[in-house]
């Protein structure tokens, strides 16, 4: 069959894409005819997709998702108005644009083709302006929906990042809110612990009616108190912000027996039952003095405090990467549910465990943020009632070489 010339065809012009990229299924029993109108529209630039059968024109759309489809009505298997029927009911399809083709002795099913969706007619013969043209026309068409459909996909996406973002915002805010009736209820207490007894113990003092010996204790139970709250507001402090560090070479020996004396502060009774194992030789660490005595200090008073009055071993260990330390309690050891929120502030564990030791629900967040700062990794073994074992590895401290 001569393939007849196009003439006066203005020039394509779609809104987004090339025509190159645009894909046209071609679907009619003749094949002379299905040769014709691809060599028509391939003119144009466009991928030509063709087939002579209803059922492999459905397969083809679901497979390669053409942009518009040319159907001929009269087909071998499913006739054309059934195949438009199918592609309209599918939602994946319903927008695909189709061109229903009919010859004379099919013009009466235009009806039909109309119930069934089809966006546009053509009859046999088949001019190649009007062909064309209403290609053209439905690959607008499909194109601004397209784009429609992909701003309405990245609008929802947005909205459903922007609703997720809100959410997340108000479980923060939810958290906060009950940290900081965590914070009012824990500092107000811990705090003022410590204050009573030292407002009782100079009131029974100033009083003066205590023996000598009396009076010494209650000096002495002033003077602890006064210190265990002047180290509680240094950890609400330090804990406010543990990031500025001032890294330098350190002895572990140095590093573990201050942290023994500040544990003295908060358990002044209790110093005892620290056993400390050191190797000797072990290298020098470096790391920020202030704050990581700090944080072997909470480590071991947690140790002490859930301990159930046994000893709390603390050790050491050299390995490639630095020197290992080991705080290992005999207490009651860490739940797996607990053991997950452990470093969170203002976590205590359970009630019975809150009630029982107190504590201001900050020195193990303290440590991890001091780890944290340091980029040291913590790591924790415990069981029920066989006690806790908290490591970590300082890094090796650089010395300089001496000439």
């Amino acid at each position: 069959m001569t393939i007849p010339p196009i003439k006066d065809v203005p020039p394509i012009d779609l809104p987004m894409r090339q025509a190159e990229s645009c894909k046209v299924l071609v679907v009619d029993d003749d094949e002379r005819i299905v040769d014709v109108l691809s060599a028509i529209l391939a003119h144009d630039g466009y991928q030509i997709l063709s087939t002579r059968e209803g059922r492999s024109a459905l397969d083809i759309i679901s497979r390669e998702q053409p942009d518009v489809v040319v159907l001929d009505v009269i087909l071998p298997d499913l006739d054309g108005i059934e195949v438009c029927r199918l592609i309209k009911q599918n939602p994946k399809t319903h927008f695909l644009p189709v061109i229903l083709v009919t010859g004379w002795a099919a013009r009466a099913r235009q009806r039909e083709g109309l119930v069934s969706g089809a966006d546009d007619f053509l009859n046999k013969p088949i001019d190649p302006f009007e062909l064309t043209a209403r290609v053209r026309s439905l690959l607008r068409s499909k194109q601004l929906f397209d784009a429609v459909e992909a701003n309405r996909h990245e609008l929802e996406q947005r909205v459903a990042e922007r609703t997720q973002e809100l959410s997340n915002a108000y479980e923060r805010l939810h958290h906060l809110s009950r940290v900081k009736g965590n914070v009012l209820a824990i500092v107000s207490h811990e705090l003022k612990t410590p204050l009573m007894k030292v407002k009782s113990g100079l009131g029974l003092i100033l009083e003066g009616k205590l023996d000598p010996d009396r009076r010494a204790d209650v000096a002495r139970t002033v003077d602890e108190s006064l210190s265990l709250l002047a180290y509680r507001i240094d950890d609400v402090g330090v804990f406010s912000d543990p990031s500025d560090l001032r890294l330098s070479p350190v002895s572990v020996p140095a590093l573990v027996t201050g942290a023994v004396e500040q544990v003295r502060i908060l358990r002044p009774r209790q110093d005892d039952l620290i056993r400390i194992d050191l190797p000797k030789g072990l290298p020098p660490v470096e790391v920020d003095s202030i704050s990581m005595t700090r944080a072997l200090a909470h480590i071991i008073d947690n140790g002490l405090k859930f301990g159930g009055e046994k000893p709390v071993d603390v050790g050491a260990s050299v390995e490639s990467r630095g020197v290992r330390l080991c705080v290992r309690d005999q207490g009651i050891g860490i739940s797996d549910e607990v053991k997950e929120h452990l470093f969170d502030p203002l976590q205590q564990g359970d009630a019975s465990s809150t009630r029982r030791h107190g504590g201001m629900g900050i020195g193990l967040a303290l440590v991890k943020m001091i780890l944290d700062a340091h980029q040291i990794g913590v790591s924790i073994e415990s069981a029920i009632d066989q006690g806790t074992t908290v490591s970590f590895v300082l890094p090796r401290a650089t010395l300089p070489l001496i000439k």
